[in-house]
């Protein structure tokens, strides 16, 4: 009986060292089967050493263009205003780009037309939602409505375009303040940095033009809250997500780092339970 031999680890390559990276670069290096983290590609080497000095693998800093040949899958969790220049190369190339930046993916829809050319993979880590089994088992029967409203600390939102376009001031709140209505499309240029729910959320469901957004500042909420309404033929779902604040960085939830490391793990072959 011939022995079946095991595949080669997929080769993981992280543009980005912010919070999310490093959780994500710690995880790879104290293993995750089927997984090897490759490299990483910084603005900052010298601000990176750190975080790198604590891996118990060395890995090799590379520019962008380096990582992309040296990695089976791209991981970029970069500032948004980077995206473009990390998914361009990565999805030419034929690779697997999962980005935690999909409010920057509704910029660029050229790149879904992209990945169909080459054969590259776009993979959207749920982040800051829960419940996709149900949202993709509904897509089936089709969406009458998609609503998200998402609560915030006042902290968080400032400095938005959005918020200082429009002159809010969100210092000594008392109360709720609604901040925005719109279109997720409309949302993801209002807050780069605030909006990739609802990006992930529009992208599973009806679209960034006619998935509903509402971002509140509330003073009363010492997390980060998202609530989504779904109304399909099928069912309704309502979801109520809290998550906690990541130390350093509040505009970032716990869920999403984990949410990041769960998505790279759906990428080896193996059993899956739930849609």
């Amino acid at each position: 009986m011939t022995k079946s031999i095991a595949a080669a680890p997929l080769k993981v390559g992280i543009v980005g060292l912010g919070v999310i990276g490093k959780i994500v670069a710690s995880a790879l290096d104290e293993g995750i089967p089927g997984l090897s983290l490759a490299a990483i590609s910084v603005r900052d080497a010298a601000k990176a050493a750190a975080s790198l000095g604590t891996l118990r693998t060395p890995v090799p800093l590379l520019s962008i263009g380096e990582l992309v040949g040296a990695a089976d899958i791209v991981f970029d969790c970069a500032v948004a205003a980077a995206h473009i220049d990390i998914a361009h190369p990565a999805i030419a190339a034929g690779k697997t780009f999962l980005t935690m930046n999909s409010g920057a993916l509704l910029h660029h829809p050229e790149l879904f037309d992209l990945a169909e050319k080459t054969g590259a993979r776009i993979v959207v880590p749920s982040g800051g939602i829960v419940g996709f089994d149900g949202i993709r088992a509904l897509a089936r029967a089709g969406f009458d409505a998609v609503t998200l409203v998402s609560r915030k600390p006042p902290e968080s939102l400032i400095g938005a375009p959005h918020i200082v376009r429009e002159g809010f001031d969100l210092s000594g709140l008392d109360a709720p303040m609604l901040v925005f209505e719109g279109s997720a499309a409309e949302a993801a240029r209002a807050f780069p940095a605030n909006a990739n729910v609802a990006a992930t959320l529009s992208l599973a469901t009806l679209g960034p033009d006619r998935t509903r957004v509402e971002m509140w500042a509330d003073p009363a909420v010492d997390c980060i809250y998202q609530e989504i309404l779904v109304k399909s033929p099928a069912a309704e779902l309502r979801i109520e997500v809290k998550s906690y604040k990541m130390p350093g960085n509040p505009r970032t939830g716990t869920l999403t780092p984990l949410s990041a490391i769960a998505a790279l793990r759906s990428l080896v072959p193996a059993t899956r339970i739930g849609g």
